[in-house]
Formats: C-alpha cells, structure tokens, sequence
C-alpha cells in the first residue's frame, strides 16, 4: 500500500521562518555591536585594548546571569495574552531599540567635542606627532583631526593625495604616519573624555541599560523555536533558525559598510538605523507569529505522531539523575567547544596579519569563507542529525573541526599554497561548527518540558558565553608564552575533550529514521 505523504512529521518551514525574525533581528544588533562598539570606546573616548575589552567583555558576563533567569521567567508567563515568549520579545525589543538611540546620542556628543577640541589643540597634538608636521600640511593635519576619521589608513591618504610626491626615505615612514593619526586621535579622544567625564559615565549607563534589553528577550526568543516545534525535527529547525541569524548578520555588514564610508565618522545614523530595523521586526513578528496557536498545533502534531515525551505531559519538575549527568554533559560538551573554536576565531586577525603575513583584506575573505562553510553546511547537517542522530552528528563535527586546526599549526608564509591550505582548513571548520551548534540546543530542549524550555535555554547560553568570555584571555596567554601557533593546539586540546563528554551522554538525542519509524504515522484507517 502507497504510503500517504501527510501521515509524515514535517517541519513546518512558514511557521518556524516567521518565530525566526526575532533571532533575526538579534544578530543583527551583535554584529553591528561588536563591530563598532571597539572602535567607539578606542577612538571617542580613548580607552586602551585591556580597558575597552573588559567593557566589551560585559555582554557576556552578564549574559551568563540574565539569559537562564529571563528564560526561566518567561516559562512562567503562562498568563501573557500573546504568549509567554512574545510578552519578552515585545518589551526587549522596544527597551534595545530606546537604549540603541540614546547611546547613540551620547556618542555623537562626544564626537561633537572632539571636532570642537581637534581644532583648538592641533598645535600640541602636531608638535606631539613630529612624523605629520614634516610630511605633510597644516591645513591637511587640521582636515584629519578635524574629521576624527577612524578608517584613516595609508591607502586613503594616497588616494586622498596627502602622500603624493613623497621621497623613498619618506615612503617608508608612511606607516609610522598612520599609526601616529591614531594614535593622536585616541589621545584627543581621552583628553576630551576626562574633561568631560559625564559623557562616557551616561554611555556606559547607556550600555548597560542596552545590554541587559537585549539579554531580556534572548532567551525567550530562541526558546520560541522549541516550543513550536515537535522534538523530532528540532534540529532541522535549529539550522533554519541559525540561517535566519546569519541572514541578520548579513544585513547588518551591509549597514555598518555604508555608514563605514561616511565623511562624518559619526555612529548615531548607524545606531538609528539598527534600533528602526529592529521595531520593523518587532512590527512583522507582532502581526505574523500567533504565539499560543502555534505552540497549540507543535502539541496537536506530536500527538498525531506519537512524539510526545512522558515529561511533556506529566511527572515532576525535577529531571531523573541519570538524565542530569546528560545535561550537565551536554552543557560541558558545549563549554568545551567554544572554549576551542572562539579561541581561534578571536585571535584569526591577529594571527593571520602578523604571523601568516596575509593582507587584511584577505583575512576578511577567510572569515567569509568560515561561515560560507556553514551557510552550505546547514542542509545536509540537519538531514544528517534526522539520520543518524544529534550526538552522531556531533561528535563529526567536532572531529571535522580539530582535524582542520591541527594543519593550521605547522603553516608558516613559505607554506606552498598557504592561502588556498589555510582558508580551506576554515572552511571545514565552518562545516564542522554548525554540524555541533545546530545540535547541541536541541539536545538540551530535548531534556527540558514545556514549563522549562526558556530556562533550560538560558543554561545553553550560560555554558556558551562563559567559554567565549575567557577563552580569548587564556590562548592570548598561551600564545604569548608559548608561540601564536599554539593557538590551533589549544583549540584542538579543548574540541577533543569536548568529544570525550560527548561520548558519554545518553539522553538528549533524536531517534533516527533509520532505526525507527518515528516521524511516521501507525494508524492506516484513514
């Protein structure tokens, strides 16, 4: 007998694209975020790398408190009128939105201070610089300072024509040139900020308030996709919502790349833009995701299909043990991971500029290539977990990955074809991240019932963003004392203990079609 289509467990593509807007948005912000965040607190207000990092190290920090108690509380939320998770993502979005603007405001006060103060102060901040008042005219210094332009580069000088006609001696110093525009704009930037010390109090108030918005509907937002889709097929739509993320991100380099070109080197138009596509977001989500209809038909399905879990429709709150000692290793599993993987994706620049030798430009090529590796992983990934399962599907990928750091160790500039062998190595550690972050999230709502998906969520992100706040300090170290290459043995050390923990779990995964018929239905009367 012919077997009827409809009597198959299918994702729902419309319904888990349209709850995906709301992670969409999200990335978008953190892209931008953490692209102009650093250059603000260097540039405007003059703060060094270790002070502007532990600034920039906030978002995880209070990531690892805020995101498990906003998921646990909007579990609760049971009596929300448009949905528990909806409630969150409504009042997040329109508090980050506020914060956006208002942090913007701040920014561009203090840049209207420096412009004032560049032109005041020129005549100590040229005599500071000696490199700029040999090679080049007064009224060219006054047009840089006065523009406080953070992209000045050697390249823009040239093609601005402010180092035409420079003898071979003084064309070496070009870069000294540049260096020192920076430097002497961050000087100016931290003068300014002490002489007016309200300024970066009230943008840090700012960004805190932002943080803590963005932190309020993080979890929420992504606990959306669990609550509306059968577990089953959770890994599917985890990679569609991860897709939905990168298409954010997408949006948000084409933002940052139109305003990077702007003659004013001000932020507040970029931090406008970003708060406006997140209420247009907010805007469609409000009018196209009915937040308790769809959780009403995920429930209707898995029991159409047989899926439902005992712990969905009974039993008490507390997990058996033996499914804790899973939890607990699949969390580690995904602390361990990024403790490996951030540490090179947080030191690729560094690495690829000062130790491969590899343009800047070329090095943005790479980080095209790492996450085009994933963007082409995301299908055959999710067909590979309803396959073989998550944790199959895992440990793969965590084998992909260390077994493309391991190469990068030995390469060096005179390594034949570096720049085909090393970006290749990325690319396959793309593939080999999502095969693990698709699902390992599942894995852990898999655990979880419906009154905990937000809170078992927020446990993910915890064990996540803890990793990606240290990992960069402790390989900076290791590099520093050992060798930069050691970086790739680090990460490689860390994705390996990640597959022993894996190993070792016994709960959590998805039953494979292969092994067992549960994505169909029994019953043939129909």
């Amino acid at each position: 007998m012919k077997k009827n289509t409809d009597d198959i467990l299918r994702l729902d593509y419309k319904r888990t694209i349209l709850v995906g807007f709301a992670f969409f948005g999200i990335m978008c912000f953190w892209e931008v975020y953490d692209y102009i965040m650093p250059l603000i607190l260097n540039m405007r207000f003059g703060l060094n790398e270790w002070q502007y990092g532990l600034i920039m190290g906030l978002d995880n920090l209070l990531a690892i408190f805020l995101l498990p108690l906003f998921g646990s509380l909007s579990d609760k939320a049971v009596d929300a009128k448009r949905g528990r998770r909806t409630r969150f993502i409504f009042w997040g979005t329109l508090a980050a939105a506020v914060s956006l603007i208002i942090l913007g405001v701040f920014e561009f006060l203090q840049f209207t201070k420096i412009m004032d103060a560049g032109y005041k102060d020129l005549n100590v901040l040229i005599e500071t610089y000696q490199p700029l008042k040999e090679l080049l005219a007064r009224e060219d210094v006054v047009a840089m300072f006065g523009a406080h332009n953070v992209d000045i580069s050697y390249e823009s000088l040239m093609a601005l024509g402010k180092l035409q006609g420079l003898t071979a001696d003084q064309g070496v110093l070009a870069s000294e040139i540049v260096q020192s525009i920076k430097d002497a704009q961050i000087t100016l930037g931290g003068v300014v900020a002490k002489d007016n010390i309200w300024i970066i109090i009230m943008f840090i108030v700012s960004l805190l308030l932002l943080l803590v918005a963005m932190s309020s509907y993080r979890s929420p937002a992504v606990s959306l996709m669990p609550d509306i889709t059968p577990k089953p097929l959770r890994s599917q739509a985890n990679a569609l919502i991860t897709f939905m993320g990168g298409a954010g991100g997408l949006v948000a380099i084409v933002l940052y790349k139109i305003f990077a070109k702007s003659s004013t080197q001000n932020y507040i138009g970029l931090f406008v833009v970003t708060a406006i596509v997140l209420l247009v977001i907010l805007v469609a989500y409000m009018f196209t995701v009915k937040e308790k209809k769809f959780v009403d038909k995920r429930m209707e399905e898995e029991k159409k299909y047989g899926v439902v879990d005992e712990e969905e429709i009974g039993g008490g709150e507390k997990l058996p043990k033996e499914k804790i000692i899973s939890l607990f290793l699949i969390l580690m599993t995904v602390f361990l991971w990024f403790m490996g993987y951030n540490a090179v994706k947080s030191h690729l620049s560094t690495y690829a500029t000062k130790t491969l030798l590899f343009e800047q430009g070329f090095v943005g090529t790479i980080s095209i290539l790492n996450g085009a590796g994933g963007a082409i992983a995301l299908l055959p990934v999710s067909l590979m977990a309803s396959k073989l399962g998550r944790k199959k599907t895992i440990i793969i990928g965590i084998l992909v990955a260390a077994l493309a750091f391991i190469p990068c160790f030995f390469m060096t500039p005179n390594t034949p074809a570096v720049k085909i062998l090393f970006p290749l190595c990325f690319l396959l550690a793309g593939f080999g991240m999502v095969c693990v972050n698709v699902n390992t999230l599942p894995m852990v709502t898999e655990l979880s019932k419906g009154s905990t998906v937000g809170k078992y969520t927020g446990y993910y992100y915890a064990f996540s963003m803890s990793a990606q706040a240290v990992t960069p300090a402790f390989a900076g170290i290791f590099m520093t004392s050992v060798s930069r290459s050691s970086v790739f043995i680090y990460a490689s050390v860390f994705i390996a203990l990640a597959l022993v923990t894996t190993v070792f779990i016994k709960h959590g995964d998805n039953k494979p079609e292969k092994k067992k018929k549960i994505l169909e239905y029994f019953s043939d009367e129909d």
